[in-house]
């Protein structure tokens, strides 16, 4: 099913009646966007790829911090489901999450966890020095009072003095030393993700770290994306043979459709294959992706709560393109959405531009962000290589092929592109482009946006679908 089509009224669909609904499991219990999915988690398994023996990820991770000294590594694409596994595996009350990006001059990981764990940082110690003198009297004796038998009286007093002096010593705990001990004390497992997002000049150090804190007993979590999976062996060759790679495979399509029918079944419905296969070819592969446009689905069909009665609904493209464009809008990406399609300032003669689909015309930025837009949704583009690449599309959006840009041009409007995501958003690593492993669309959210923003939308709708494309290259 080809989403690229021009904007068409929405068709009228039976939706769902709010009296044929109970209170027992709302839309937001099933679909979670941004934390543990309870009744739509799909857990998954794997091939292995040259053995072709089925295992379940999960499972490794489980064996891995079994194991005295050893460090599970989970290495899987951005947003593709890896710390919810380790959720699944661990429980989130028993995780310590820490972002690399969190670790800087300022801030070591230790820190990051003490805090995290509400540790003290520092202890209080109170010594008391002194002494006691002291004494007792006593005096008796008789009195004669007229018309008074004789009595008989005591008189007894007593003295005491202290001498105390109280010593109060302030000590600062070592960061390691109390996380690691608080780690192991509570059970804790420490979950550190992007580990190559910590400055360089610091994960020689914090591999190091890792590698004591392994060895004291404290179980850890790595999860990485597959182009920077070998980022901890480098800082610290020595955990060569400590650390166990879980490979997490790309999210299938039937794994995505799989989250839309199982949450929709918790809900008492019944959305159709076709509707549910395009939303998961949106999704490019995300699980928190897929579950974001179901959430939206299920709000369209005003599936606020469980259904009483079991309903079937299928939508038809131009509902799905509204439930797309909708789910847009909730995107918090248009800031750094409009800097790569800016690109940097124009410094002294303006910037080539060339003819464009839909566009008229357009500059290296516009015309990579377009070829990035195109379908079928990808996170990973070569230049050059395979049936669907970089080359091809830029082939696609300009109207001339003797007016375009060179490869060069592209690759340093991909260069430039990173740079600005860096810079304007430090802790959300957006793309990233390499000569030796291609363009690396690391936010599916990003991803998301650019093709549903209007502008590039437009561009898709000029286009013929990518099957009929590949079809005609056989």
């Amino acid at each position: 099913m080809s989403l690229s089509v021009n904007p068409a009224p929405i068709q009228d669909l039976q939706i769902s009646n709010m009296t044929s609904q109970d209170s027992s499991i709302t839309r937001f219990d099933v679909f979670v966007p941004g934390a543990f999915p309870q009744y739509s988690y799909v857990k998954r398994v794997f091939s292995h790829p040259r053995t072709k023996v089925i295992f379940d990820p999960e499972v490794q991770i489980g064996n891995v911090l079994k194991q005295p000294g050893m460090i599970a590594q989970i290495v899987g694409p951005s947003k593709s489901g890896k710390t919810r596994a380790v959720e699944n595996c661990v429980g989130l009350a028993n995780l310590v999450l820490v972002a690399g990006s969190q670790i800087g001059e300022q801030s070591s990981l230790w820190d990051v966890v003490v805090r995290t764990l509400k540790s003290a940082t520092s202890e209080e110690i109170e010594r008391t020095q002194g002494s006691v003198v002291g004494g007792e009297v006593k005096a008796s004796g008789g009195l004669n009072v007229p018309m008074l038998a004789k009595a008989e009286t005591e008189f007894s007093a007593s003295t005491e003095r202290s001498n105390e002096v109280t010593e109060k010593s302030t000590y600062e705990n070592d960061p390691f030393q109390l996380a690691t001990s608080q780690l192991q004390a509570q059970k804790k497992v420490l979950f550190l993700d992007d580990f190559h997002t910590i400055p360089e000049s610091m994960q020689a150090t914090v591999a190091a770290q890792l590698k004591a804190a392994a060895q004291v007993g404290v179980k850890i979590c790595l999860a990485e994306v597959p182009h920077h999976s070998d980022s901890t062996i480098s800082a610290l060759p020595d955990l060569t043979a400590r650390v166990s790679k879980i490979e997490f495979q790309y999210w299938s399509n039937s794994d995505l459709i799989a989250i839309g029918s199982e949450g929709f079944a918790s809900l008492g419905a019944t959305v159709s294959a076709a509707t549910l296969n395009a939303l998961a070819l949106e999704s490019a592969g995300s699980p928190q992706l897929m579950q974001l446009i179901c959430l939206n689905v299920a709000e369209f069909l005003q599936l606020d709560l469980k259904l009483k009665s079991p309903e079937s609904f299928q939508l038809d493209i131009s509902q799905i393109r509204h439930v797309l464009v909708t789910a847009h809008a909730a995107i918090d990406r248009d800031k750094i959405f409009r800097i790569l399609d800016t690109g940097p300032d124009e410094r002294g003669s303006p910037r080539n531009r060339y003819p464009m689909v839909a566009l008229d015309e357009g500059d290296n930025y516009e015309i990579t962000l377009a070829a990035i837009s195109l379908s079928p949704p990808t996170a990973h583009l070569t230049w050059g290589s395979g049936m669907d690449n970089l080359y091809d599309r830029i082939d696609r959006v300009c109207k001339d092929p003797n007016k375009k840009p060179a490869k060069g041009q592209i690759t340093r409007a991909l260069e430039q592109m990173q740079s600005l995501a860096e810079k304007h958003m430090p802790r959300q690593p957006i793309i990233e482009w390499s000569d030796s492993t291609g363009l690396h669309i690391l936010d599916p959210y990003f991803l998301f946006y650019l093709r549903w923003s209007e502008k590039y939308e437009s561009v898709r709708a000029q286009l013929p679908s990518p099957a009929d494309l590949f079809s005609a290259r056989k």
